[in-house]
């Protein structure tokens, strides 16, 4: 999914809307949970760590836990419509918040603008691993110290994952995400070293969180 078609999606308060609560039921609410045990875990961890950009930012869901002792909390997205209810779920949970639109590969702050950026489920949709650099550096300019990013390892336990989506009618492009090893090298190439691999659940979940640190 490219940045056009996530914005394209979005350009009406009914879509937005849809969006925004999809992680409230279901299974992608145990998701959300795990999720959000994971970030809380990295953020309590990170050292000087006061302001986050989170971008894409959707709906804010992740507005408590990177505002979590008082840090400054930056939500950008290229979606105007969405932002509508960040800010509403910033108001209720009195969360010191600023808000942006913004492109995740063409960010409107300046160079080391914020302690962390926080960049959740947008890479694994960008399959050009150059694609995926131009982000990645993004990240790194207006980053002071930490990127907090994303990771699907849709390798590992590949001809299971497969194999279920294809009982479900689907054909995802998993041929064409990168591996572990390949994703350590891209963020590696592009200024970072890694301070750790966070899982987000047993080990036969692929998402994890990369932790990294600017060299």
């Amino acid at each position: 999914m490219s940045i056009e078609t996530y914005r394209d999606k979005l350009q009406s308060a009914r879509k937005a809307e849809k969006y925004a609560t999809r992680f409230e039921r279901g299974p992608r609410q145990r998701i959300d949970q795990r999720e959000q045990r994971a970030v809380r875990q990295i953020l309590g961890e990170l050292t000087e760590c006061r302001s986050v950009l989170d971008v894409p930012s959707g709906a804010g869901r992740f507005l408590a836990a990177l505002g979590a002792q008082d840090r400054l909390v930056i939500e950008g997205d290229v979606a105007q419509e969405i932002l509508v209810f960040s800010r509403n779920r910033a108001e209720k949970s009195s969360v010191n918040s600023r808000f942006v639109r913004a492109d995740a590969a063409h960010l409107p702050l300046a160079n080391g603008a914020v302690d962390c950026v926080f960049c959740n489920r947008l890479l694994h949709h960008i399959l050009s691993a150059q694609q995926r650099a131009i982000f990645l550096r993004e990240l790194h300019r207006v980053a002071r110290r930490y990127v907090v990013v994303s990771f699907f390892d849709y390798h590992a336990f590949g001809a299971v994952r497969r194999l279920l989506k294809t009982l479900k009618g689907r054909k995802p492009p998993y041929q064409d995400q990168p591996t572990l090893a390949q994703f350590r090298q891209e963020v590696s190439d592009c200024g970072f070293r890694v301070n750790k691999v966070v899982p987000t659940g047993p080990f036969w979940v692929a998402q994890k969180y990369f932790v990294l640190e600017k060299t």
